[in-house]
């Protein structure tokens, strides 16, 4: 089956963006696998608090196969966040839980 995908833009921080980078590499996968990995985990976790993207941040654009941005979208509406944060969320909570590390 062929899943289509979407282009999702948010910001992020250098040191977040260096950080999805080191531990991509150390886990051996691709920034894109990464990304899913981790809206998938905390689109399942249910955890109700959210984090804004820096100020200061550079804008990214990822790919999400499109049954994950219907979720992040659904997620979105019922939490009235934006789907950015969502996924900036997502992004940051993976990456401490799975590196220990907090940025």
């Amino acid at each position: 089956m062929d899943t289509h995908e979407t282009l999702k833009q948010l910001k992020l921080g250098e040191d977040t963006r260096s950080a999805l980078k080191s531990y991509a590499a150390q886990e051996g996968i691709f920034l894109k696998q990464l990304y899913r990995d981790a809206v998938s985990w905390f689109l399942a976790s249910n955890d109700p608090e959210y984090l804004a993207s820096p100020r200061d941040g550079v804008y990214i654009s990822i790919w999400l196969p499109d049954p994950i941005v219907m979720e992040v979208k659904t997620r979105a509406e019922e939490d009235s966040q934006p789907q950015n944060r969502v996924i900036y969320t997502s992004l940051v909570k993976y990456l401490a839980k799975k590196s220990k590390k907090i940025i």
